[in-house]
């Protein structure tokens, strides 16, 4: 890569992470906001999310998806559990195994969760489905990327 191109790749990074930085904070902020207005802490709305997402989930691949230790995350799913928004279930292929998954309660919360923070944060709003997945599948490159080469290497 020669130096012009270099110093270009350098400055739009600079441009995307000046316009993330704050689109991400007002996000979190959204999701927390949103969450607690529904009675829930930051972690259980993204546990919800994120089965709403997935699918079912064994405890020990939602930890590592929240990023939490996996006892921690039995507690958050008796939590869950105990509001009706989760339920465990025995995985088919492996009846020692437990899955995860929402229920038509926990679905509904999550679309409620979604609805709270699309109107507090409606710049999606501004793109069009093909624009929304164009962004997604960046979004998907950037983060496998990342996740494959480290947080803070080159390319």
């Amino acid at each position: 890569m020669d130096t012009s191109d270099a110093r270009k790749r350098e400055q739009i990074g600079n441009e995307i992470a000046a316009i993330m930085g704050p689109l991400v904070r007002d996000l979190s902020t959204a999701f927390q906001t949103c969450a607690v207005g529904l009675g829930l802490a930051p972690s259980e709305g993204q546990a919800l999310w994120l089965l709403e997402l997935r699918g079912a989930l064994a405890t020990k691949d939602l930890a590592r998806a929240l990023g939490i230790d996996p006892a921690n995350t039995s507690t958050l799913i008796t939590k869950l559990e105990r509001r009706g928004l989760v339920g465990r279930q025995a995985a088919a292929d492996d009846r020692r195994r437990r899955l995860v998954s929402l229920t038509a309660e926990g679905r509904n919360t999550r679309r409620q969760l979604a609805g709270c923070i699309a109107e507090r944060r409606p710049s999606f709003r501004e793109l069009t489905t093909d624009e929304l997945i164009t962004f997604r599948d960046l979004l998907r490159r950037v983060d496998r990327a990342g996740r494959a080469s480290g947080p803070f290497t080159s390319s």
